[in-house]
């Protein structure tokens, strides 16, 4: 392998085929600097007052538009408390028609229903 190598290095020399000119990098760095535009440096901006807040702002608008949307979609729903709904559930569901649209009624499940019967038969 090496005897190829030097018969390369024999038939091109060591020649690398590119020169530099005279005194090339002795003012290049001047011919650089010439050579580029202008450049106007301009102070940063300051945000408004409008902008630091806005992320804020959205948020808060947010959370107030899904708080009134909850309470909106609350407005129709009944405000009985628990022994009420069970008695309504279970007066509904005594009527054998009305018994499917009381299945898992406001988390009332057929237990709650039973032992509610049972109380009051007992009584």
């Amino acid at each position: 392998m090496k005897s190829e190598d030097s018969k390369i290095l024999e038939k091109l020399g060591k020649n690398p085929g590119f020169k530099v000119p005279e005194n090339y990098f002795d003012d290049f760095n001047a011919k650089l600097m010439d050579s580029l535009p202008e450049v106007k440096i301009t102070e940063e901006e300051k945000p408004t007052l409008w902008v630091r807040v806005r992320p804020i702002v959205y948020m808060a608008a947010m959370f107030a538009g899904v708080w009134l949307m909850m309470n909106i979609s609350s407005i129709g729903k009944s405000t009985a408390t628990g022994d009420q709904r069970v008695a309504n559930i279970s007066a509904g569901v005594a009527v054998e028609k009305n018994a499917d649209d009381f299945i898992d009624y406001e988390g009332i499940n057929d237990y709650d229903i039973m032992t509610y019967e049972d109380s009051v038969s007992m009584n």
